[in-house]
């Protein structure tokens, strides 16, 4: 293909993707990328920030207005392990952040994994600061979802989620390619086909966190296998689960001994988790799982900002089924399914 077929290729790929981001309701949206995204070129020069993966971004599919602003917003979110009764592995997640819509975005690239996974829609500057989605003043922007996503599943039943902590931004400096925190979880989605490989690749690389601050990762696949990643002081921690518990549990503090926990946050919710997850010996069914993550919903005005903090979303993923049981918008009084192998489709559960 040459540059000008490549050109109008984008382009047709691009109007596609973008016309296919659709309202399901006030606090959900759906999308299907169709677009190259350029995974293997930015993994191989590297990102050492989040303007990197946006120049990136912009010159892959000719979009010079894609833009990203993954601000401080009251992050915060919760994540667990543990089994359904039919014994399939599952992974919960809440994302805590300032009250926006979010969006289900089908990826499948040609080096990669297929996945689908949630997006807050606010990171790429998407429109105005009271309406985001409604009065969008540049729908291309929506582009940069694939290095936006917060948790999501691929075809191989690995599920991924990223949460913050407040303290120091990790900042390796080993002489790895540097990586930046969503590039190496969409790397994870399209490279690695369980916990283990998506071990192996954060830890390939130098990790530079967003933002000024640090985040820590769950990771959970089909086998059962979960693990959590946590870098203190530079260097990466993986903890694994022991024989006596195989559910771990995260919120916004460091687990790994030595960790500046002095502004932790999420103590409470861990330890809800924690008891629900013991009375249960582990073994919780989705229904009952988002009922946990719906006992462990932020919802506060912040204290500097003048915004309103909540719950996104809530997912309980399903490793099996490569699927996810969502609710948005704290409105537990419905919840949609969605699957990987139907893009675009979210179903209403009745």
């Amino acid at each position: 293909m040459n540059r000008r077929d490549a050109a109008r290729a984008a382009k047709e790929n691009a109007e596609k993707t973008v016309k296919s981001f659709t309202q399901i309701d006030d606090n959900l949206w759906s999308m299907i990328y169709y677009n190259s995204y350029g995974l293997d070129s930015l993994l191989k020069k590297g990102s050492a920030s989040i303007l990197d993966t946006v120049r990136h971004l912009q010159k892959e599919v000719r979009a010079p207005h894609i833009a990203a602003n993954p601000d401080h917003g009251g992050f915060a979110c919760s994540t667990f392990n543990a089994a359904n009764p039919g014994g399939d592995s599952i992974m919960g997640r809440n994302f805590d952040y300032k009250a926006a819509p979010c969006a289900a975005v089908w990826t499948a690239p040609e080096n990669g994994y297929r996945s689908v996974g949630m997006i807050d829609t606010t990171f790429f500057l998407y429109g105005t600061k009271y309406h985001p989605l409604k009065s969008a003043s540049n729908p291309r922007r929506i582009l940069g979802a694939p290095y936006m996503t917060m948790d999501g599943i691929n075809e191989k039943g690995l599920a991924c989620a990223i949460l913050e902590i407040k303290s120091k931004a990790t900042k390796q400096e080993t002489g790895k390619t540097p990586i930046v925190t969503t590039v190496a979880l969409r790397a994870a989605l399209d490279k690695c086909a369980n916990v283990d490989e998506a071990l192996d690749l954060f830890t390939s690389y130098d990790m530079r966190d967003l933002l000024g601050i640090n985040y820590h990762y769950q990771f959970a696949d089909e086998s059962g296998n979960t693990a959590i990643l946590e870098y203190v002081d530079n260097k990466a921690h993986i903890i694994r689960p022991d024989d006596n518990n195989r559910n771990l549990k995260l919120t916004n503090y460091f687990l790994t001994p030595g960790g500046d926990n002095h502004d932790g946050r999420g103590q409470d919710r861990y330890e809800h988790i924690d008891t629900v997850l013991k009375e249960k010996g582990g073994i919780i069914g989705e229904d009952e799982a988002m009922k946990l993550l719906s006992e462990c919903v932020l919802s506060y005005r912040h204290k500097t900002l003048k915004h309103q903090v909540i719950t996104l979303w809530s997912a309980v993923y399903n490793c099996k089924r490569r699927s996810l049981l969502l609710s948005a918008g704290m409105d537990y009084s419905k919840s949609y399914t969605i699957c990987l192998d139907r893009p675009g489709e979210v179903i209403l559960n009745k």
